[in-house]
């Protein structure tokens, strides 16, 4: 397993990432928003670039959801389903689980209730 820190200089977003045998769990903390989407779209785009064809962001420690966020995990998901991959978000709570909701994203991208879920929708 490998850990990468994905920080800008004073950037209130933080994406790490662990790669495992067959996929990757994106952990993010912090607010997703216009000024930190592209450092979420970054550590996602790594993830991606190494090949990567299962995905999992971890949402528990973001607090808030933009709209650039969400343009972000659309992108990603469109770039994965068109490779034949899959996104999975989990553990999304309190306005980021609405947002997700309200917007039609769960519709679209399953969202589970913790990481280990979401990895074994993975293989389902």
């Amino acid at each position: 397993m490998s850990e990468d820190q994905i920080n800008g200089s004073n950037e209130p977003l933080t994406c790490s990432v662990s790669l495992e045998p067959g996929y990757a769990v994106v952990s993010v903390a912090g607010d997703i928003d216009a000024s930190t989407e592209d450092l979420f779209r970054d550590g996602l785009a790594s993830v991606l670039s190494d090949g990567v064809l299962r995905v999992v962001v971890d949402l528990d420690g973001v607090a808030f959801l933009a709209s650039a966020g969400i343009g972000v995990l659309m992108g990603v998901r469109r770039v994965l389903a068109d490779g034949g991959g899959t996104l999975v978000l989990a553990a999304p709570h309190g306005e980021v689980a609405q947002v997700l909701s309200m917007t039609g994203v769960s519709e679209v991208i399953p969202v589970t209730a913790s990481v280990a879920d979401a990895v074994a929708r993975l293989d389902g």
